[in-house]
């Protein structure tokens, strides 16, 4: 893909105030990457809890490998990747989309984040078990429910965390991937009193989830 044509979204994150994560975007989600492309409400939500858990010491990924499902821009992991330095930081997309997250990765000197093709419809996963899996507005197609929650439970080990956001569109649609992934995982919701408290939305929920024993 080009990028002649993005714009950059710059995120703050308290690690180092006078550098935020800055990604390429195309906010028409015009090109052909589509929406994939764009940053969206979601993602920033997701982004800024994990900015306040570690400023606030609840979050320590040293020597941990995460992994970033549906990461378009890749603005939820880069932002991780930053603020824990000492973790690997794998995010995924299909094809189309690699080049962008790693012309986003260089863009911001992310060294332990990497880029690479994950197909929801493969099980064949990244070749190791996550210790986090982020994804953010992943659910907003019913043909994506099933893939992801198939991949979900193909890709996460018994101590992987899963931190999933979303904002809601369609509450009957969301339903049913809820009862998908309630199959094989357990989950609670993150309340708004945890989130960041300036970057949060009634329309937005984020959930954390671990597999069934």
């Amino acid at each position: 893909m080009t990028f002649e044509s993005l714009i950059e979204y710059e995120l703050e994150i308290s690690r180092d105030e006078a550098s935020p994560v800055r990604v390429l975007q195309d906010a028409t989600g015009t090109t052909r990457c589509g929406v994939g492309a764009t940053v969206w409400d979601a993602g920033l939500v997701l982004a800024k809890y994990l900015d306040r858990q570690t400023a606030e010491g609840r979050l320590d990924l040293a020597g941990k490998t995460v992994l970033e499902l549906g990461a378009g821009t890749g603005i939820v992991g880069i932002a991780l990747a930053r603020l824990q330095p000492q973790s690997t930081v794998v995010l995924t997309d299909k094809q189309e989309l690699v080049p962008l997250l790693e012309r986003n990765i260089a863009l911001n000197g992310a060294q332990n984040a990497s880029a690479q093709r994950l197909d929801w419809t493969e099980a064949d996963g990244i070749g190791c078990t996550p210790d986090v899996i982020l994804v953010s507005d992943g659910i907003w197609a019913r043909d994506l429910h099933q893939p992801l929650a198939d991949v979900l439970q193909h890709t996460a080990g018994a101590d992987t965390r899963v931190l999933l956001a979303y904002e809601t569109r369609a509450f009957a649609d969301e339903a049913e991937f809820i009862a998908l992934w309630s199959r094989h995982f357990r989950f609670r919701d993150i309340k708004s009193a945890d989130q960041h408290p300036l970057v949060q939305s009634e329309d937005i929920y984020v959930f954390e989830g671990w597999r069934k024993v």
